[in-house]
C-alpha cells in the first residue's frame, strides 16, 4: 500500500496526468485498437468473476447478475459469473480486482464509490488504476420526503432549506453524502448531514421522520410512496422516471443538478489494451439482450455505453465535480 500523500491535491494531479496517458494512448489508433481487440484471443477462464463490492440483493448486484446471464446468452467467451465481495465500503473488493491477473478472468463493477473511497482516504486506489472498458448503465435516483416534512416538491426544498435546518442522513464518505452534497451546491443551498450508516437505517429513519430528505433508487422511492408516509419530491436524473412518471425531475424543477449511479466495467492495470476492446465490444452485444433491457427496464435502469476513451473522460468529469465536494467537506484533512 502507497504512503499517504501530503494533500488531496497531489492525489488529483497525480491521477488527471495518468488519465492524460490513458487518453492519448487510447485516441491514437482507434482503428487500430479495434483490429487488435478483434484478434486477442478469449481470457484462459471457463467462465470470468465479475466482482461486486457488496453483498448479493444490492442494485448493483441486480444489474450485475443480469448481464452475467446476457453475457451466456449472447456468446460472449466467457461468460460472466458473479462473485460478491463485501467489506470495507467497497475497498475490499476493489482491491481483489486490481491485485488479479490481467488475463480478463476478473473484473469489477464499478460506480462512484470507487471514487468516493478514493476522495475520503478509504482506499490509496481509484479509476486510475484500472484499465477502462466501458460505462454500461445509470440507474436514477428519487429525492424523497416525509409526507409530514414542510415541502412537496423541489421549490418546498429550496424554501425550506434557506429557512431553517433540513436533515438528511448520509453514510460518511459515500455516494450518498457525494450526490447529495452536489445537489445541495448546484441548488444553493445547506442541508444538515445527519451520520446514518447503512441504507436500510436511513429508510428506517425516513419512515420515522427522523430525518427530512433521503435519495434512493427510484424503484425502492416507487414501493415508499405505496407506505403513505414518504412521498417522493424530484428525480435527481436528467430524463423523467418510468417507474415515478408524475414526479418531475430536478431539473425541470429549475435545479441545474444531475445523477445517477452509473455502473461500468474496470479490469486490472495489467490487462490489455486489445483485452479492454475485445471485452467492451462483448458487452455492448449483452447490452442489446432484449431480455436483459426488460429487467433493467423494472429496476427504472438505462443503458448508457461508453467505452474505452469515453469511459476514462466520465471518471475525469466525476473527479473534477466531487472534488470540490471532499475539499469542502475537509476529507483532504482526514487520515486513513
Amino acid at each position: 500500500m502507497s504512503s499517504r500523500p501530503s494533500t488531496l491535491a497531489h492525489r488529483i494531479r497525480s491521477a488527471t496526468v495518468l488519465l492524460g496517458l490513458t487518453a492519448a494512448i487510447g485516441a491514437a489508433s482507434p482503428a487500430a485498437a479495434q483490429q487488435t481487440g478483434a484478434a486477442m484471443p478469449a481470457p484462459p477462464c471457463r467462465m470470468a468473476t465479475l466482482v461486486v463490492s457488496g453483498g448479493a440483493g444490492s442494485g448493483t448486484d441486480l444489474v450485475a447478475r443480469a448481464l452475467a446471464d446476457a453475457t451466456a446468452r449472447t456468446g460472449m467467451e466467457p461468460p460472466l459469473k458473479v462473485r460478491n465481495i463485501d467489506g470495507g465500503d467497497g475497498v475490499d473488493g476493489a482491491r481483489a480486482v486490481l491485485e488479479a491477473s490481467g488475463d480478463g478472468c476478473t473484473m469489477l463493477a464499478a460506480h462512484q464509490g470507487l471514487l468516493a473511497n478514493f476522495l475520503t482516504w478509504r482506499a490509496p486506489f481509484a479509476w486510475h488504476d484500472f484499465r477502462h472498458v466501458a460505462l454500461l448503465t445509470r440507474t436514477p435516483l428519487a429525492l424523497v420526503a416525509p409526507v409530514s416534512a414542510p415541502f412537496a416538491d423541489a421549490e418546498g426544498l429550496l424554501s425550506a432549506a434557506r429557512g431553517g435546518a433540513v436533515r438528511t442522513g448520509v453514510g460518511p464518505g459515500t455516494i450518498s453524502e457525494f450526490s447529495l452534497r452536489a445537489m445541495a451546491k448546484a441548488a444553493k443551498i445547506d442541508l444538515q448531514y445527519d451520520t446514518i450508516e447503512g441504507g436500510r437505517d436511513r429508510v428506517a429513519a425516513l419512515l420515522a421522520a427522523d430525518i427530512d430528505l433521503a435519495a434512493v433508487p427510484t424503484a425502492l422511492a416507487k414501493r415508499l410512496d405505496a407506505t403513505q408516509t414518504v412521498r417522493p419530491i424530484a428525480i435527481t436524473d436528467r430524463e423523467p422516471s418510468a417507474l415515478l412518471p408524475e414526479v418531475a425531475t430536478l431539473r425541470s424543477q429549475g435545479v441545474a443538478f444531475d445523477y445517477a449511479v452509473d455502473l461500468g466495467i474496470l479490469l486490472p492495470a495489467s490487462a490489455p489494451a486489445a483485452l479492454a476492446e475485445r471485452l467492451a465490444g462483448d458487452l455492448e452485444k449483452a447490452l442489446e439482450d432484449q431480455q436483459f433491457q426488460r429487467t433493467l427496464s423494472d429496476f427504472d435502469v438505462r443503458i448508457d455505453f461508453r467505452p474505452l476513451t469515453q469511459y476514462s473522460i466520465y471518471w475525469e468529469n466525476l473527479m473534477a465535480s466531487w472534488r470540490e465536494i471532499a475539499e469542502e467537506a475537509g476529507y483532504e484533512r482526514s487520515t486513513r
